[in-house]
């Protein structure tokens, strides 16, 4: 029985030996592909790292944080030390791509999106691909079925002080004979202005034919981006012709819209009368 049971201790021993060792063999990988400096593709900020510890530089300015590896089933962070962490920065994870990511902790507002990668590999990360598809520069119908408008107000875009800063989604569906609208302008954590409800069949018709007259569909297809984490635009709307019309940035290119903006924004802000300018 001493036998067996020394022999069961020997084969738990070896195995736990064997499971550290696969661990320790994981974590060392990980070390070898986060240790090194990383640059910011969104801003300036500068990461050096270690086996222990992270060296995070803005300008003039730096810091050092210790640092631990937490590995779940889906995602391997860097953590830092509580309760100070990492200052204004949360948790550092290791993207399936090779990239740092993190974002910045500040109460009650949209902070600052922080994806790191090899100095080395900066300049494909800032390259713009141009992804735009050979779509038709000319709609037919005047019948939308399906709308979509969504940007963020940041980068000014043109537009007076009468549209709040926000993001911005303006969407209407068809449903059976009627046509159902939203038009929402969201903050960081609230709502900024609401309107929702049933537009008519002629308010839809002139929605088309506004599109028509600041030549949007001439820009059907068009499709622009790069891996800076600015906020994009997108464009969409599907008629009972089938025909489609779809219009797209993101990153760097969303800086400025290839169509007229305000133009558009005009046309659905005649639902709203003086209930935008009382909103905020």
């Amino acid at each position: 029985m001493k036998k067996v049971l020394l022999r069961a201790s020997c084969i738990g021993i070896l195995l736990m030996l064997a499971f550290c060792s696969i661990c320790l063999a994981k974590n060392s990988n990980i070390l070898e592909k986060i240790q090194g400096h990383w640059v910011d593709v969104n801003g300036d900020t500068e990461l050096d790292i270690d086996d222990r510890e992270i060296v995070i530089s803005f300008g003039e300015w730096s810091e050092t944080y210790p640092y631990k590896l937490e590995e779940t089933s889906y995602s391997t962070r860097l953590v830092g030390t509580p309760p100070e962490g990492f200052g204004l920065l949360g948790d550092i994870e290791l993207r399936s791509d090779g990239s740092l990511q993190s974002y910045e902790q500040i109460l009650d507002a949209e902070g600052h999106t922080y994806r790191f990668v090899r100095e080395e590999d900066l300049e494909k990360e800032l390259e713009i691909q141009d992804l735009s598809e050979d779509m038709p520069k000319s709609i037919e119908s005047d019948d939308i079925t399906d709308f979509s408008l969504v940007f963020d107000r940041g980068f000014g875009y043109g537009l007076g002080d009468e549209w709040p800063m926000g993001y911005y989604s303006w969407q209407i569906e068809k449903e059976d004979d009627s046509y159902h609208m939203s038009f929402d302008i969201m903050g960081s954590s609230y709502i900024v202005y609401r309107w929702d409800g049933e537009v008519s069949a002629e308010y839809i018709r002139g929605l088309a034919g506004k599109l028509e007259e600041l030549g949007i569909p001439e820009h059907n297809g068009y499709h622009m981006k790069n891996n800076v984490s600015d906020p994009g635009y997108y464009l969409y709307a599907e008629y009972a012709s089938d025909e489609k019309l779809e219009i797209r940035a993101e990153g760097t290119p969303a800086e400025k819209c290839v169509f007229d903006l305000p133009g558009l924004l005009e046309y659905a802000g005649e639902l709203f009368g003086d209930e935008l300018e009382e909103a905020y």
